[in-house]
């Protein structure tokens, strides 16, 4: 090494730091990892549970078009928002602290919003969406902290355990809606909230969880200047902004293409059983090796991009093939949330990493339904709706290309870029 490269180390590098010295015990592990799964569970349904019910929601509290709209555009938004908050938040009271807090405002939003009223659904969404937004960012970082060298494997476990949780709420809802009426269908899923509760108040309290965190260092690098920082988050919005696109639209754009009502909601649940699928398998895969991270997020940019390309060319040809590629692209979440650890070095970097990513790739997200929609409605076919995904497909591979380069660290891998230019 030079003495100018060994110079532009030593200053763009962070000072590494020292993490707690007691090694927290195996009971304290497995408690951790449980309760991991179970808050990211919850990371969705909230969301998920709304849309589901939407029909009875209208009619019960006579909704219109514009609080619809609303309605639907709000968990992008206030988990976007949230997201920048989560840094600060983390600092004053700890990582896993501020899970509890987190989880503890997702089951007030989700009480508030079961109260009859328009602004009361409204405020309660609000607040639980806020919640989700703190809990995504926290979930790559405590995974940093409990998994260690296995950090990016637990970290696609959650991600997989996300997509689970999300398709449990859109497949029960209407069921319990039917039931009980719109407030049982909501209201349902303060019962895993509070599962999640039981298990991270002790674990709060531990004392693996004691040590506060750490400071950030004055001369440590912004993320915004970071090349391989904003990889990640247009990677990271862009599989978003494909994701809720499919899971809001995919039934329409099936049955334009002259497929039955039934056979396109088959699909499209196909289409969710695939991406859960695929989630466990790039999970067992990261355990193993957490370079294969890149691998999968070009491979499953690569399906999703096929998969739309089917249904735009030759939609009839084999419906079935298309929905599991489209299936396959939908678990691109997984090495999103994995790259996040794996590209850190201490929770408190993971914590800004995963804000920067999710903050801004929401922002992004937010754009894919309110497009498909004014797309679908312009246009007789849903061409150009397909057209359209299937250009953010091209750009979500171009990113994951350059972020699937090595080296696999934030300011090692900025630094090789800066001496090659």
């Amino acid at each position: 090494m030079s003495t100018s490269v060994a110079t532009a180390t030593e200053q763009t590098l962070p000072i590494s730091r020292v993490e707690p010295p007691q090694a927290p015990t195996l009971r304290w592990r497995v408690l951790a990892i449980a309760a991991i799964v179970v808050a990211a569970f919850n990371a969705r349904t909230a969301v998920t549970a709304v849309g589901a019910a939407l029909p009875e929601l209208r009619a019960a509290l006579g909704l219109g078009t514009v609080a619809v709209a609303v309605l639907t555009a709000l968990p992008c938004l206030c988990i976007a928002a949230t997201t920048f908050l989560v840094p600060f938040l983390r600092r004053r009271m700890g990582t896993l602290t501020s899970v509890v807090v987190f989880l503890g405002a997702l089951m007030a939003g989700q009480a508030v919003r079961i109260a009859h009223g328009q602004w009361q659904l409204l405020a309660g969404t609000v607040l639980a969406c806020c919640a989700i937004g703190g809990l995504q960012v926290l979930l790559p970082a405590v995974c940093q902290q409990v998994g260690g060298p296995h950090a990016a494997a637990l970290t696609t476990l959650s991600a997989s355990v996300i997509g689970a949780g999300a398709a449990t709420a859109t497949a029960t809802t209407p069921w319990l809606t039917e039931i009980g009426g719109w407030r049982t269908g909501l209201g349902f899923w303060i019962l895993p909230v509070v599962a999640a509760l039981l298990l991270w108040s002790p674990l709060s309290q531990s004392s693996a969880a004691r040590t506060p965190a750490p400071a950030i260092s004055r001369g440590r690098r912004s993320l915004l200047r970071s090349a391989r920082a904003w990889y990640l988050t247009m990677f990271m919005g862009l599989q978003s902004l494909q994701a809720l696109s499919l899971l809001s639209w995919q039934p329409v754009l099936l049955r334009t293409t002259g497929i039955g009502p039934g056979h396109a909601a088959a699909l499209s649940a196909g289409t969710l059983v695939v991406s859960i699928v695929s989630s466990a398998i790039i999970t067992a895969s990261c355990y193993r090796n957490a370079r294969y991270i890149g691998t999968w997020m070009v491979l499953t940019t690569g399906s999703g991009g096929i998969g739309l390309l089917g249904l735009l060319v030759a939609p009839n040809f084999e419906p079935v093939l298309w929905a599991g590629l489209l299936g396959v692209g939908m678990s691109a979440l997984a090495p999103a949330m994995a790259a996040i650890p794996a590209h850190t070095t201490d929770s408190g970097e993971t914590t800004r990493l995963s804000a920067m990513t999710q903050g801004y790739g929401y922002l992004l997200a937010a754009l894919g339904p309110a497009l498909m929609g004014a797309l679908t409605d312009v246009a007789t076919t849903t061409d150009w709706a397909l057209t359209a995904l299937l250009f953010f497909s091209l750009v979500q591979f171009l990113f994951a290309s350059l972020a699937a380069r090595r080296p696999h660290d934030l300011h090692a891998a900025d630094l090789e870029w800066s001496t090659m230019r």
